[in-house]
């Protein structure tokens, strides 16, 4: 972990919130952003490693769903990051968040209070940075800059200056009386606005950083007085509280939309082979075939969805099926091979299936009366149209094991769209 003298004599206990409670509804993907592949782990997990990686960084609180719906999935990437960062175990922790973002970030500046109390720290002399989960580009010199500037502000906001030219409404127009007004009656085009000064302007990040016992209090009067935020750095200027901005990055952007991800496309092959033997069942990409003969396997043995399988664990970088269903685990004996593909699925998280092409090697039996079958088998498995879907069958004429009818064989391509 990095070290860093100037910032350890600041203060005595430095933590951090990162708040990752939302659903990312807006990514149009079927898993929250937090969870996107990003960066060789997921959004949420790169942000983590970039406190985590400072040993300056006391304790890291991550504020996850209220319902505790991600509770288990948050466990198991807080212990990579401090596995990967070289942490103790416990250093980072999960709480609980609410129905907004506020509540969540109370729920765990709450927790951070509670530690501080029970070790003896000053609550005044505590410093927490509160962090979105959803910026994991944020670095060590923007964490830095925040904590060190704490030495002369009681309250520290990461920012950058606007790069656009910007206009306001002018509100004072009689339909604009309230927000919500405002929000409901715009309609494009906008004819009444007005120039701003572009260097007045400046688009806040985070981290935002407090002394814990302030920002505590600040939020505490916010919640008394029915006070609303979009951060907090407005929390902390409604109790009084002076806020300084420090440098941000461009690279420390918000990701909001799936577009605010760079995505790239990768493909995996996948091969397998099985034995046909009597008196097993025929099972090809989930649909039975009659047949005197049946693949030989662990599981169900079927090879088509199992060269697929590979294929799909092979673009996303993740080994190949015998490290993650072993044939000497008695838990996949006989193994339905369709639900061992939608947990493969599972296995490339944010990442999307651009399409699969799998063929089957086969001298008998015909196989062309259940490829639609197949497809949509697998289609359904994995949650992509049918037109993503490829199943072709072909003979060898007769050659080697398969042309001998000794067994049947399947190769399989995959091409996966993600932030890797």
């Amino acid at each position: 972990m990095q070290k860093n003298v100037m910032v350890e004599n600041i203060s005595n206990w430095i933590c951090t919130v990162i708040v990752a409670a939302g659903q990312g509804t807006r990514m149009g993907i079927d898993v929250p952003k937090q969870l996107f592949t990003y960066g060789g782990s997921t959004v949420l997990g790169t942000a983590i490693n970039a406190f985590a990686s400072l040993d300056y960084i006391d304790k890291i609180y991550v504020v996850s769903p209220q319902d505790g719906s991600l509770d288990d999935t948050y466990e198991d990437i807080t212990a990579e990051c401090e596995r990967f960062t070289g942490r103790e175990p416990g250093s980072i922790v999960i709480v609980n968040g609410g129905a907004t973002r506020a509540d969540s970030v109370r729920e765990g500046i709450k927790a951070a209070s509670r530690d501080a109390r029970l070790a003896g720290i000053d609550e005044d002399d505590a410093i927490v940075l509160i962090h979105d989960a959803a910026r994991p580009g944020v670095s060590e010199e923007i964490i830095r800059r925040n904590i060190e500037n704490m030495t002369c502000c009681r309250a520290v906001c990461t920012a950058l200056p606007s790069s656009d030219s910007t206009r306001i409404i002018n509100c004072e127009k009689p339909e604009y009386v309230t927000e919500l007004a405002l929000k409901e009656s715009i309609t494009y085009p906008i004819m009444n606005t007005n120039v701003v000064r572009r260097e007045l302007i400046y688009r806040t990040q985070t981290p935002q950083t407090f002394r814990l016992s302030d920002i505590l209090k600040a939020h505490e009067r916010a919640v008394r007085d029915g006070y609303s935020a979009t951060d907090d750095a407005m929390v902390a200027e409604y109790a009084g509280i002076n806020v300084a901005l420090v440098e941000g990055s461009t690279a420390n952007y918000k990701i909001t939309t799936r577009e605010d991800i760079q995505m790239t496309c990768r493909t995996g092959i996948g091969y397998d082979v099985h034995r046909l033997v009597p008196g097993r069942p025929l099972i090809l990409c989930g649909t039975p075939i009659p047949s005197k003969l049946g693949l030989d396997g662990h599981s169900d043995a079927d090879v088509a969805v199992h060269a697929l399988m590979d294929a799909l664990l092979g673009a996303a970088g993740l080994g190949d099926i015998g490290r993650h269903f072993p044939d000497t685990d008695e838990k996949y004996k006989g193994a339905d091979s369709m639900k061992l593909l939608s947990e493969v699925k599972g296995m490339l998280g944010g990442a999307r299936i651009v399409n699969v092409d799998v063929a089957i090697i086969a001298q008998a039996p015909k196989l062309a009366p259940y490829m639609e079958q197949m497809k949509q088998n697998i289609a359904n498995t994995l949650g992509i149209p049918e037109s993503a879907v490829n199943v072709k069958a072909t003979t060898e004429e007769g050659l080697g094991f398969t042309g001998r009818g000794e067994g049947m064989a399947a190769m399989a391509t995959a091409a996966i769209e993600g932030s890797f």
